[in-house]
């Protein structure tokens, strides 16, 4: 009989243990979600301030952007969908364009060492994320910094561009 009841503690007690670490254990998938989009059925929205971009491995370089693509909003909602979507700002590139620049879905690789924006653009000078085909690498990701880098191969050769944002 005390055998048993000492089983029946030790089982709780272990129980205990393993189920209060389940409780506090965070992924680094869901920090990041709320770093990037917010809490829970929340959204979170980024403007882009500046990009670099590298040339066959050489020196970075900075990225002069429009100021049509300086005041866009690229939202992120914390939500079962995952929805992401970028909007123009108050200055378009083009008059005539829609005023949502690409929308879709995102999700983080399993390492959550990048991101993956799936879905169409609507506007005449493309979109920042969805006709890349591939996903992007975070290289820092805060409540407050969004830091993103991805590859191009063209006929100039291979450019590493790095996007920096700002929560909005």
């Amino acid at each position: 009989m005390k055998t048993i009841f000492a089983g029946l503690v030790c089982s709780f007690f272990v129980g205990m243990i393993f189920s209060c670490s389940k409780e506090t254990a965070t992924s680094p998938i869901d920090a990041n979600g709320v770093n990037l989009a917010g809490a829970k059925g929340s959204s979170k929205s980024w403007k882009l301030v500046n990009a670099t971009g590298s040339l066959n491995g050489g020196a970075t370089q900075p990225v002069t952007l429009d100021a049509c693509f300086l005041d866009n909003l690229y939202t992120f909602s914390n939500n079962s969908a995952q929805v992401y979507q970028a909007t123009e700002g108050a200055t378009k590139c083009n008059p005539s364009d829609s005023t949502i620049v690409e929308e879709g879905s995102w999700a983080f690789t399993a390492d959550a060492k990048s991101l993956l924006i799936d879905g169409n653009y609507y506007n005449s000078d493309g979109s920042l994320f969805t006709t890349l085909g591939q996903a992007v690498k975070i290289v820092q990701l805060t409540s407050t910094n969004l830091s993103l880098s991805f590859t191009v191969t063209n006929s100039q050769g291979t450019i590493v561009y790095t996007l920096n944002f700002a929560k909005n």
